[in-house]
């Protein structure tokens, strides 16, 4: 095997680097997502249907959900397929939810199958990971719970934090009938998760 020289042992040094420069700066940025409290991804808590637009052009209208009768509808707008990653994790939704054309809700959805030889699904990992990045961000969750569902031993897990201007509910839904389990991450304006 032939020796190195002092400008290969150089250059090898440089790339290296670069490489884990280029992996940690996109670490932070998808981290920052999280961890922003002013609003979520580019786009800010109360923006405007077409301010988030401008920002978001692949940006399509969904539909309309009533979370309180007494309130007007959130109109529900959703990205590319893509772009369904919250922290470095792929979701099958990713939902943005304007009410009165302010941006006041973010929520994604990841679901996953359990299977013969699964242990742990991608929802239930995805929770510990996310649960775990979020608690380094802002703390030990406000509130935090597990129950479990006897006859199917389904485990479902929620944490909620309400701090630094955001609210967010991290919730994981074990496989109650069939087999299909969900993850779900809401995040809001603090006070905005009911």
């Amino acid at each position: 095997m032939a020796r190195r020289t002092g400008y290969e042992r150089y250059v090898i040094g440089v790339l290296f680097l670069l490489v884990a420069l280029l992996f940690l700066t996109s670490a932070c940025a998808t981290a920052a997502e999280i961890a922003t409290g002013q609003g979520f991804g580019r786009l800010k808590w109360g923006d405007t249907i077409d301010e988030a637009l401008r920002v978001y052009p692949d940006l399509r209208f969904e539909g309309y959900r009533i979370v309180r009768e007494k309130e007007p509808p959130f109109r529900v707008y959703v990205r590319g397929r893509a772009t369904d990653r919250v922290d470095g994790i792929r979701f099958d939704s990713l939902e943005y939810w304007f009410q009165a054309d302010r941006f006041l809700e973010m929520r994604a959805v990841l679901s996953s199958r359990i299977g013969p030889r699964t242990l742990v699904t991608e929802a239930e990992r995805s929770y510990d990971m996310l649960a775990d990045r979020i608690r380094r961000a802002y703390g030990a969750p406000g509130r935090h719970s597990v129950r479990y569902v006897t006859e199917y031993l389904a485990v479902i897990k929620e944490a909620r934090w309400d701090t630094q201007g955001v609210s967010i509910r991290l919730r994981y839904n074990g496989a109650e009938q069939g087999d299909v389990d969900r993850l779900t991450l809401e995040m809001a304006e603090s006070g905005g998760i009911p």
